[in-house]
Formats: structure tokens, sequence, C-alpha cells
């Protein structure tokens, strides 16, 4: 009988760091479906899975799968929740394997402890095939550990150190959060500590009470990142594009607002990423997504008509918004003349605030977003 293959979207290659190709293969009527890897080239010959190869199970649509997208766009929730936490497993399961195979010191930190406690990782060049962990004493540090990089923490002891299921053991979520304070900018720092918030790996509170206690390299620096911090941020961009909006001098926006005496055909509520609720002024951050599945696009519009209609502004932000200074700047400028308009006031902005000048300052609406 013949192969029938069905080609999915590239994947990185474990046995030699190359884009390789998904291949769902069965044969004739065969009801088993097994996934493989293929490098780039013709499908002919083909026989099976290199022996050298570690497989690792990638994402790939199913009835199961689809069935659950359709139920998440159709409630409003974020399009990208299932894929971002499909790729956030798959890290986990690629670094589990990494720290079950080596032999290290102390316990799991850093950026690898993040990804064991399934976090998005913050935008910064790291490799994929570094174990970071720490100790407590620079006499345990081994500098020549192949794949291992030992940080020393001398105040860390047993209250600061968890285990996985699988036996791993790694820093709780808040100190590897601190952790990373000496190698983040504020702004990232804020991005990450709303990422595990997000996740459910830890809370606001939580976070605040680590810092208040604990002696740490970076702890000045974590103390001023959470006073930016908000609960309930549904997405990296719209970390992004909150603090931007900040350092430009606008004043809050309130996040993941539920418009009110609205809802969508289903009855779900209708939420803005952004919203200044008494101007009716929304921000929304279109990712790709938005753009390239059709009944996404669809809801876009008849949600943004519903809110037109009620006299809502609503401003589509999307990635080339943030990509400079220059952009952020115009985008600043196009919501304060909205808010201009509206109030028939003209609205100041400020020249871009440092990330440590804005987390400096003690402004209402400063401490007002802290809280929300």
């Amino acid at each position: 009988m013949l192969w029938k293959v069905r080609w999915y979207p590239c994947g990185p290659c474990r046995a030699c760091s190359r884009r390789v190709r998904v291949a769902a293969v069965s044969r004739g009527s065969c009801a088993v479906w097994r996934t493989v890897m293929r490098h780039y080239g013709d499908i002919s010959g083909f026989v099976g899975v290199p022996a050298s190869f570690d497989h690792i199970p990638r994402f790939r649509w199913t009835r199961r799968s689809s069935a659950r997208y359709r139920r998440i766009m159709n409630t409003e929730e974020p399009a990208y929740a299932p894929l971002t936490g499909q790729s956030l497993a798959q890290r986990r399961q690629r670094t589990l394997a990494q720290c079950l195979a080596a032999q290290y010191p102390g316990a799991v930190s850093h950026i690898t402890a993040l990804d064991l406690w399934m976090v998005e990782r913050p935008d910064m060049p790291q490799p994929d095939d570094i174990i970071h962990t720490t100790v407590h004493d620079e006499t345990l540090r081994q500098r020549n550990l192949p794949g291992v990089q030992v940080h020393v923490w001398q105040g860390m002891n047993q209250r600061h150190i968890t285990a996985t299921p699988e036996g791993v053991r790694l820093l709780s979520v808040e100190a590897a959060w601190a952790s990373m304070a000496v190698h983040l900018r504020i702004d990232q720092l804020v991005e990450l500590a709303e990422s595990c918030i997000r996740h459910q790996a830890t809370t606001l509170a939580r976070l605040r009470d680590f810092v208040a206690v604990e002696r740490f390299r970076g702890r000045e620096t974590c103390r001023k990142s959470l006073g930016l911090v908000v609960a309930g941020s549904a997405s990296p961009k719209e970390t992004q594009l909150r603090l931007c909006l900040y350092a430009h001098g606008l004043q809050p926006f309130v996040t993941n607002y539920t418009v009110p005496d609205i809802a969508t055909d289903n009855g779900g509520a209708i939420m803005l990423d952004l919203a200044d609720p008494e101007l009716r002024i929304g921000i929304e951050y279109d990712g790709d997504h938005h753009r390239t599945d059709k009944h996404q696009w669809r809801r876009d519009t008849h949600k943004r008509m519903q809110l037109s209609a009620l006299g809502w502004s609503i401003v589509s932000v999307t990635q080339l918004d943030l990509d400079d200074e220059s952009r952020r700047a115009r985008l600043a400028m196009n919501i304060a003349m909205i808010r201009s308009r509206k109030t028939g006031r003209s609205v100041r902005l400020t020249t871009p605030l440092t990330w440590r000048e804005l987390a400096d300052c003690r402004r209402l609406w400063s401490r007002g977003a802290s809280e929300g």
C-alpha cells in the first residue's frame, strides 16, 4: 500500500539543531497514526525514525485539540493560550529530560527552573542546552561541569527549594524569579512576574513577601519592579504595551476590562486588553492569529462595531507599534490625541522615562496600578 503523508509546521531537531518537518504518516486505510521527524528533503525511501533521534512529541491538530480551540475562541479567551500551553509543556519535557540525565550540585534555578515551572521565558538570549543550578556555598561550586552553570546564593536554604513529581530539586517560583534580577531589566522583571502570576505559579502578595523578607542580589531591582506589576495581564505583549504607555506619562489603564451591558452572540463577556472606562477608550493588542484566523478576525470586527456603537474608541496595536522607540512614541501620541479629543483638554506627554525612573516615581496612578 501507499504511504499517506500530511506535513505539519517546522520544529527544532534536538540531535542536530536544524529545523525539521513533522509528518503524520499512515499506511493505506490503517487507523494507527504516528508522528515522525524528517529533515527537509524527499519523502521517498522513508523507512522510519532514525535510531539516533531523541523523539519528543510535537503539537499537531487533532479533532480534540481543534474542538478545544474553537471552544476557547467562542468564549473570548486568548486564542494563543492552547498553543502557548503546548509549547511550554514541550519545553518543560525537554528541560526535565536534560536535568534527569545530568549530574549537578544544588538545585535547578534561573531560566531552567522557570522552564520547569512552565512560565514564558523573558526576551533574552539563552542557550537551551545549559542547566542553571544554585548552591549555598562557594566551596560547592563546580566550574567545569559540561552543560551546567553553577551560581552561588549564600542565603539559600531548604525553604527556598522544592521538587518536581519526577524528583528534580529546583528553586521555588519566587526564588527563581528573584534569581533573574541580575540578568534582566526592570521591565523584563515585570513581564516575568506577571507571567508567573498568569500561570498561577505564584501571586503578587507572595512575591512581595519574598522580596521583603529574603536577602539576595538584585533585591532592590525586584522591589522596584513589583511597583509596576499588575495581576491579571493576559499576555507578555499586553504587559509591554501597558509599560510603554506608562513610560510616556499616560495615566494607567484598567487591565482586561469587562465592558458592561454588552455581550457576544453566545452570551460571553466582551473584554478589552487595556481600557479607560471613564473616557471609553479601549486598546487591543492584535497578534498574528487575529490576522490569520478568519473566525477570530470576524469576531474582532463584530466586537469593535458593537463597542463603536456605544461610543468606545478602539485602538488596535500590533508588534510593529512596539518595535522601536519612535513607533512607541507615535502610539502614545495617538492615544493622547484621542483622550484630548474626548476631554476637550490637551494631554501632556513626557519624554520616555527609563524603567528605573518609572519604577522610582511615586505618582498616584502608579500606586493604583500596583494595586490593580
